[in-house]
């Protein structure tokens, strides 16, 4: 068994799953901030809920496999030590935590919209935007860590990735703003007795 995992294509493995769990996230992440925009079809709120989780639980789960499988390739093997711990590894500390660090922050994200009905929602927010920050940890370890990055194809994909979600994220905060101006004004209208006193000491012409 030992034998048969050892000669496994462990550095293709590792890439194509570190790739495949961007990918996803991205995906996840587009549909999460795009939920509420007008262009999908009505009555379709359940089902892009749905895949938006799907993607992220998706995109978590290769990114734990890329990691695993770092442990036994043969050519850079990482402790699991190195592997858990952030900035712990031997090799590239830094980039390898940046990983370790995106792969917590997704698990906690998981975690918390889990318990979304038992966490108040500023507190369930707060945590929820932790994806931005994840995003960008996964982006900079992945970029600068693989050592195909340099390929145009990998260029246009984190490039694209990038564009894609600040886009949606700066519609996102457009719509929210030109809901929020349309808002009627509420004038409050006081009682006839105050509005009675009101003219009485109202300066005289």
């Amino acid at each position: 068994m030992a034998d048969l995992l050892l000669q496994l294509p462990t550095w293709f493995m590792i890439r194509a799953a570190g790739i495949a769990s961007f990918c996803l996230i991205t995906i996840g992440m587009a549909i999460g901030i795009s939920y509420n925009f007008e262009f999908w079809p009505r009555g379709s709120k359940r089902r892009l809920y749905r895949l938006h989780a799907f993607f992220t639980v998706a995109g978590t789960a290769v990114g734990l496999l890329h990691g695993a499988v770092t442990v036994i390739d043969t050519y850079m093997p990482y402790s699991w030590f190195g592997l858990l711990v952030p900035f712990g590894s031997s090799y590239e500390p830094v980039l390898s935590g940046l990983g370790t660090l995106s792969g917590y922050g997704l698990l906690l994200v998981i975690l918390t919209t889990d318990l979304r009905n038992k966490l108040k929602r500023p507190v369930w927010l707060a945590f929820h935007l932790l994806s931005y920050p994840v995003f960008f940890l996964a982006l900079v370890h992945g970029f600068f860590l693989g050592s195909d990055s340099g390929a145009p194809a990998l260029r246009l994909v984190y490039g694209f990735a990038v564009v894609l979600l600040l886009g949606l994220t700066a519609a996102r905060g457009s719509m929210n703003k030109s809901a929020k101006d349309a808002e009627p004004q509420v004038v409050i209208i006081p009682p006839p007795a105050k509005r009675s006193a009101l003219r009485d000491h109202a300066p005289r012409p």
